[in-house]
């Protein structure tokens, strides 16, 4: 007999909860680690793929698993960028990827997420409060100019508000559909 997961909220604090979300966490950072290099030889201050998947794997489980698995999932990140010395600005991660995955909560928990604008929403939410973050990091710590990191920021959230809000609905939908959620 299958026992149902009790939720209150934004939060769901059982052990597969918590486990899933170090077990997502572990292959959003290798997801993360990749992508970032791939951006890196494109243009290192446009993390386009690197912020669409940072956004997808944020509320995917976000949706999957609620918090505080969003945070932990988000901090296994941050902390393996500080750790490989991924990017000058990977202290600042600790504060888009908690952030961002409270925003995404927040704006999920009010939606059905069955449709695709509320996807792109909880998306908007995501990376407009991460990319505040990694615009704070590119003035204080890189020195860009406010302009360029401002375009850089804004750019990174449009490009992964539409691709991670149609990733997580497709792969949300799917997960739910095989009865896997």
């Amino acid at each position: 007999m299958e026992k149902s997961v009790k939720t209150n909220g934004i939060f769901r604090t059982d052990t597969k909860a918590l486990v899933g979300s170090v077990m997502v966490g572990i292959l959003f950072l290798i997801v993360m680690q990749v992508t970032g290099r791939i951006d890196a030889i494109l243009d290192p201050t446009l993390l386009l793929f690197n912020g669409t998947c940072w956004a997808f794997f944020t509320g995917l489980i976000v949706l999957m698993y609620k918090q505080p698995a969003g945070i932990i999932a988000g901090l296994i990140e941050a902390v393996i960028a500080m750790v490989t010395s991924y990017t000058p600005i990977a202290f600042f991660f600790l504060f888009a990827n908690t952030i961002a995955s409270i925003a995404y909560s927040l704006v999920a928990n009010k939606l059905s997420m069955e449709k695709s604008s509320h996807h792109f929403l909880a998306q908007l939410a995501c990376t407009t409060t991460g990319n505040f973050c990694v615009f704070v990091g590119l003035v204080t710590v890189v020195h860009l100019p406010w302009q360029i990191a401002l375009f850089s920021s804004a750019l990174t959230s449009i490009v992964g508000t539409l691709g991670a809000g149609i990733l997580t609905k497709s792969v949300y939908h799917s997960l739910k559909k095989s009865s896997l959620i």
